[in-house]
């Protein structure tokens, strides 16, 4: 059963962990900056920021929960498997990323001055 729980926590760390990390670390900072250069048609709103992390986060905190309370004997290897995760998905942040990139200007296009649109219209050739 450890495996499993094993296997179940990486999956499941790889979806909560980078709707938690990506957002926090990377797009919000991100916001930020092409705030102050003047890239921004108005600021976009934090709480798009928090939104996905605080859900995903009680998600996780919910599924540690469940691991201890139903196979107590492998909770640790599950928080393992979180950790392996957290980890991963922390070190892709500071590379450039193009799909990051796309997914950031999909995601909050309607804030972005007409620059930042050339990169999308390129993905599309």
């Amino acid at each position: 059963m450890g495996i499993v729980i094993f296997i179940g926590g990486l999956l499941f760390g790889l979806f909560a962990f980078s709707q938690i990390v990506y957002p926090v670390f990377s797009a919000w900072p991100r916001a930020r900056k092409l705030e102050r250069e003047g890239k921004l048609i108005r600021p976009i709103p934090i709480s798009t920021f928090l939104i996905a992390p605080v859900i995903w986060g009680i998600l996780v905190w919910v599924s540690a929960w469940a691991v201890g309370k139903f196979f107590p004997t492998n909770l640790s290897i599950y928080y393992l498997s979180l950790g392996i995760i957290f980890l991963i998905v922390l070190v892709q942040i500071p590379k450039q990323n193009r799909d990051l990139e796309l997914d950031f200007q999909d995601t909050w296009k309607q804030y972005l001055k007409e620059q930042q649109e050339d990169l999308t219209h390129s993905r599309k050739s």
